[in-house]
This record gives C-alpha cells, sequence and structure tokens, in this order.
C-alpha cells in the first residue's frame, strides 16, 4: 500500500512540475507546452482465477507536447519570421552541421559577416539561389546575405533585407536594387509531438517523430511564413491554473492516505 501511494505521490509531483515549466515559458516565443500523461502499474498473479490483476500504482508516462498553433504578434522586424500552418525553421552548428534543429522561434538577426543566426547563433539554413533564380530543392546550407554587391563597377552597401509568405529572402541594395538570395524551406514531421526537445525552443528529430519532410512554405500542406511577426506560446494560464489544482488537489489527498497508512501501521506495532 505504502509503495503505491508513494507512486502517486511523485507522479502528482512530476505533474505540478510539468505544469510549472508551462506557467514559467507563457510568454516565451514560439513555446509549446506539455501535458503529463499517467498510467497504471499492474501486476499479474499465478493464479488463473478471474482477478489476476492487482493494481500497483501509478507511473507518468513522457510527457506529451502540444503543438497547437500559438498567436501571432507584430514586431516588425524584418527578420523577424512566424509560420502560420505546419512546418519548422531549419538551423545547424558550425560544429555539428549533420544533425540539424528545428525551431518554430523565428526571431533572426544579421550578423555583419552575411549570415542569419538565432539567437543561440545557429545559423538559419535554406535553399541558395543561383543568379539565374534557381535552386536546389534537396540541398540546403546556411543563409549568407552579402554586405556588398557590385553594380556596373559600383560597389552598393546592404540597405534591407525582406522574407516573402513563401519563403524568398531578398537583399536591397543602394536604393532599390534587390537580389533573390535564398528560398527559406520548411520541415515537417510524421509526428512532431515526438520531436526530441533540447531547450531554448530546439528540436531534433527523432525514431518515433521520424525524419524531415522538406518544402516550400504555402506549397501542399506546408503553412506560410508571416514576416514581421512572431508566434507566441500556445500556453493558456488559466488552463494551466485549473489542471494544477486538480493535480493539488490529488497530491493532498494522496498525502492523507499516506499520514493514515502511517498511523495503522504504528499502532499496530504498538500494540
Amino acid at each position: 500500500m505504502l509503495n503505491t501511494i508513494k507512486s502517486a505521490l511523485n507522479s502528482n509531483l512530476r505533474g505540478i512540475s510539468l505544469i510549472s515549466n508551462n506557467i514559467a515559458n507563457s510568454n516565451t516565443t514560439a513555446f509549446k507546452k506539455s501535458n503529463a500523461n499517467f498510467s497504471d502499474i499492474y501486476t499479474t498473479t499465478v493464479s488463473t482465477g478471474p482477478n489476476t490483476f492487482a493494481g500497483m500504482g501509478v507511473t507518468n508516462d513522457d510527457p506529451r507536447k502540444q503543438m497547437k498553433q500559438g498567436a501571432l504578434k507584430a514586431t516588425g522586424g524584418a527578420l523577424d519570421l512566424a509560420v502560420s500552418g505546419l512546418g519548422f525553421f531549419t538551423l545547424t552548428n558550425e560544429a555539428d552541421i549533420q544533425k540539424p534543429y528545428f525551431t518554430r522561434d523565428g526571431s533572426f538577426q544579421l550578423l555583419k559577416n552575411g549570415e542569419i543566426v538565432n539567437s543561440d547563433g545557429l545559423n538559419l539554413m535554406a535553399h541558395k539561389v543561383d543568379q539565374a533564380g534557381t535552386f536546389n530543392p534537396f540541398a540546403i546550407e546556411k543563409v549568407i546575405v552579402p554586405p556588398i554587391k557590385t553594380v556596373n563597377n559600383k560597389d552598393l552597401i546592404l540597405s534591407n533585407v525582406n522574407v516573402s509568405p513563401s519563403g524568398v529572402l531578398k537583399a536591397v541594395y543602394g536604393l532599390d536594387t534587390e537580389q533573390v538570395i535564398a528560398k527559406i524551406p520548411l520541415a515537417s514531421f510524421e509526428d512532431s509531438t515526438k520531436l526530441k526537445t533540447e531547450g531554448n525552443n530546439l528540436y531534433r528529430s527523432s525514431p518515433g517523430s521520424g525524419l524531415p519532410n522538406y518544402g516550400l512554405a504555402v506549397d501542399g500542406t506546408f503553412g506560410e511564413i508571416v514576416p514581421g511577426f512572431l508566434e507566441a506560446s500556445n500556453v493558456k494560464i488559466t488552463d494551466e491554473l485549473v489542471e494544477m489544482i486538480k493535480i493539488q488537489q490529488a497530491f493532498t489527498g494522496n498525502s492523507r492516505l499516506l499520514q493514515t497508512e502511517i498511523d495503522i501501521t504504528n499502532r499496530l506495532i504498538n500494540r
């Protein structure tokens, strides 16, 4: 009995911790909440009778990530990009380029050397577009926007960048000289709820999620890239507080059961 009550207390504590994490990240860009999953533990007996299973308590399954769309918030930033619909941006680290990260957090910045990175310094990956406007849909590499473009033997300085809803990244040099730099693809997965969480709104593929499937925004089932916006967290504080109260009540009830069990045991020992 003590082990059964203890398992319930531990599960409730983990549930409270998970909800606390959701609430703490309610203002984090593109944060996706997680739900606690509980399962009963049973043991079988050697009996062949109808009551062959005995309850042994409860356990926590892996938290289930909720990939529901968050609200879009206007920022006006040229490289603040939100995804409305299906899809993740792809990021890589120079030291481990074969293991990309995926994120819904599209708050990017342009470095002096022309690289586009996120707040962790990871490079945004895209299809490089050549002078003829063609690109290889099966190859992605880090985005580099040249700071200077030479036109008619005249050096023009980069003055602006913009991204279209379909992911076309353009650089503007001087007053109005435009150049297409890259096309930003989106990645989708067989089951995005099973992506491996790496912290800071970064994910990696796992056997459960499957390998990434790339495509351009507004193409087929892929969503739209919304420039000048960022996706907000999908955490609703009122829902989390209601769930917190339910789990706290369960924890309190199990605590009373534990105290009762201890009192009964003490009485039996001291008889």
